[in-house]
């Protein structure tokens, strides 16, 4: 690559990281300018072909409704239970487990958002437990940047192990073939025995880093947003912060090893908050005062819409748990999941190209969101002027993320698809990644889970991170004789990572908390935890023996 070519194919990250995290414009500014940036390069330096750069602006845009329609349900489902008054009841249900913050952060976004992330994905962890811990309290600010933080080790085994199960099987399949043949033939036959091979070096290294994740949540809780801004009253819950992380990884470890990587996140979860919530409730393993001391500056009033507690906490919580029922059983009943994908809308040959875009009207977890919010309406009564509230605050709330959105994922679609070009050069993400691995293979074991955090910010999604990057990783683990599950498990636990910091669920998460705008300021929060997790992982593969 020229230099002139090497800059083209950073354009994507340069312009992101310009505009939206060190100049702080809001994602609706800064994405439209990334976008127009990113195809700006994509045609005069990389010379794609414009036929193919103006389907994949179409492709994005289609593609932005699964995720667009995700948000929609998460916030509608806040709205109505906040306007029904059930928000009230889930809010004193946590206090009665502790009324210490760093408690609620765990319980929620680590246990409660593993079981939603094994279930759905998408992104679905952060919109719905950030949410929840703004009405205990929490600053916004404070509870998107921790939602995002512990929405990362169960991405692994995100929805029923697609990550693993189809993103590395489609990244490493070339021609119909699979470049791990014989690594697959070596261990079972199929590719989901060898993805069970390949997801145990990841839990593996994940019972350090994973295991180390609620004690980082509550440390950035008190150090960054404390009114005392201090570390150290995070890092005084330590015993019970490890004892959760323990509560999560182990049981995913044998989940995985028994049974393959479809249920490690959704079991580990579930074992997880059997074993946390009697601890917390009993206050073992906790100083003996609660922590809530946030700045008085961060804390926002509670809405003056919001009414008394009037429900049970079996019915204030009826929503989400017939929202998970929906997840597992449309993931894991086959008839339930034929008859709902068959409602799916897809689009072929777009402007004339072999491009082609989908949308899961039924699948996705968008419509399940909105289901609910119906059946609530019922099951806690309410009136139509709060009807029409939560679903008024919810459309007007949009506006920003839908734009947002309908720049980042087509700009990340021209970024892919741009091998279509009259230069001879690979696509934008291969020809990088293809540079970097010629010059810094000697430190692949650090520079592998960087990789996958590259692709999960530019894509959104660890699945789409591990399908772009799996076959390099596979080739470089060749060329430079390292252990090729070991390097396929820090592709996967970077793109984990990059969860914490991508675009697009950094833009829901700060959408459902009501801070649209500020996604540069959460994005500084969450990238050195995000970097920090793959430098760690790397480090524990090489003392492991990766090379």
């Amino acid at each position: 690559m020229t230099l002139l070519q090497l800059i083209a194919s950073l354009t994507p990250v340069i312009s992101v990281m310009l505009f939206l995290v060190l100049l702080k414009m809001p994602a609706s500014r800064a994405m439209p300018i990334s976008m127009v940036m990113t195809g700006l390069a994509a045609i005069f330096i990389w010379q794609m072909d414009t036929t193919i750069l103006s389907a994949s602006v179409v492709e994005g845009l289609l593609a932005a409704l699964t995720p667009l329609s995700i948000i929609f349900g998460a916030v509608f489902l806040l709205n109505t239970l906040k306007y029904s008054g059930a928000m009230d009841t889930i809010r004193a249900g946590f206090t009665n487990i502790s009324g210490d913050a760093r408690v609620q952060v765990i319980i929620i976004c680590w246990l409660f958002g593993s079981f939603i992330e094994g279930s759905a994905g998408f992104g679905t962890p952060a919109a719905i437990g950030a949410p929840l811990l703004v009405l205990l309290g929490v600053p916004p600010i404070a509870a998107a940047v921790v939602a995002l933080i512990a929405d990362s080790t169960s991405v692994s085994f995100g929805a029923i192990g697609l990550p693993v199960l189809f993103g590395m099987e489609q990244g490493l399949t070339e021609g119909g073939v699979s470049m791990a043949a014989e690594h697959i033939a070596h261990h079972g036959g199929t590719f989901a025995d060898y993805a069970q091979f390949i997801a145990m070096h990841m839990i593996t290294i994940d019972l350090i880093t994973g295991t180390l994740i609620p004690l980082v949540l509550v440390c950035v809780l008190t150090g960054f947003f404390g009114r005392n801004k201090s570390f150290k009253e995070g890092f005084a819950i330590w015993k019970f912060a490890l004892f959760a992380g323990l509560a999560f990884t182990v049981p995913a470890w044998i989940i995985n090893y028994v049974a393959g990587p479809e249920f490690p996140s959704v079991i580990g979860a579930l074992v997880g908050m059997a074993l946390v919530i009697p601890v917390a409730r009993k206050g073992w393993l906790l100083p003996e005062t609660p922590w809530n001391d946030f700045a008085e500056n961060d804390n926002q009033a509670q809405s003056n819409l919001e009414t008394k507690a009037k429900f049970s906490q079996v019915a204030a919580w009826t929503p989400y748990i017939i929202m998970a029922a929906l997840l597992v059983l449309s993931r894991t009943v086959a008839p339930l999941k034929a008859w709902l994908t068959s409602f799916n809308i897809s689009w072929t040959g777009l402007l004339g190209t072999e491009l082609k875009a989908g949308f899961a009207t039924l699948y996705a977890p968008g419509a399940f969101f909105v289901i609910v919010c119906i059946l609530g309406f019922f099951l806690f009564k309410m009136k139509s002027p709060a009807i029409k509230e939560s679903f008024t605050v919810s459309c007007k709330s949009m506006l920003p993320t839908i734009i947002s959105l309908g720049a980042s994922v087509p700009m990340v679609k021209i970024f892919l698809n741009s091998g279509a070009n009259e230069s001879g050069l690979a696509s934008m993400p291969v020809a990088l990644a293809d540079m970097l691995a010629g010059s810094m293979g000697a430190v692949w074991a650090w520079m592998s889970p960087i990789v996958g955090i590259f692709g999960a910010f530019l894509s959104g999604s660890a699945t789409f991170s591990n399908m772009m990057f799996s076959g390099l990783q596979y080739s470089v683990a060749d060329n430079i004789g390292m252990n090729h599950a070991i390097v396929l498990a820090l592709q996967g636990i970077g793109a984990n990572a990059g969860n914490m910091m991508c675009v697009m669920n950094v833009v829901a998460a700060a959408t459902v908390v009501g801070m649209a705008g500020r996604e540069s300021e959460i994005i500084r929060k969450t990238m050195p935890i995000a970097i920090g997790y793959a430098l760690v992982a790397g480090t524990i593969a090489t003392l492991w023996g990766g090379f």
